[in-house]
């Protein structure tokens, strides 16, 4: 799974509370990671130097550069049955565990958001996780 971590404001102490310091969460969607991450600046500048945030931005699996198998067969049995939004909300919940450990940011507040289907994905991650979102 491609992603993109944003860390400039995070590690920048001139920025935010450092106690808080929270994770801003992109829940991709149907699409290159890096196109929402171009077009996302209210969160990646305004809102991360604002609240020292780290920033991450996940690709959603059978999309942009994220292909469990190639992109001929991916949509076809058996191989699109593993295309769910279960799999996809476990996918960002590992990748969350694995950087929380990595910046040492356990215990820092995520949010999570996205739009259209991505928002759709941030609140359910919420729903079905609350530990994490």
């Amino acid at each position: 799974m491609q992603y993109i971590v944003e860390e400039k404001y995070f590690n920048d102490h001139s920025s935010g509370d450092l106690k808080q310091r929270p994770i801003l969460f992109y829940a991709g969607n149907e699409g290159s990671i890096w196109d929402f991450y171009k077009n996302s600046g209210f969160m990646t500048t305004t809102l991360a130097e604002k609240y020292g945030a780290l920033v991450v931005f996940a690709e959603h699996r059978y999309f942009g550069l994220s292909w469990p198998y190639t992109q001929d067969v991916a949509f076809t049995t058996p191989y699109n049955t593993f295309l769910t939004v279960e799999q996809t909300l476990a996918d960002y919940v590992d990748l969350l565990n694995y950087l929380k450990t990595k910046y040492n940011a356990q215990k820092k507040a995520t949010i999570a958001f996205g739009g259209s289907y991505g928002g759709m994905l941030a609140a359910w991650m919420r729903m079905k996780y609350p530990h994490v979102i």
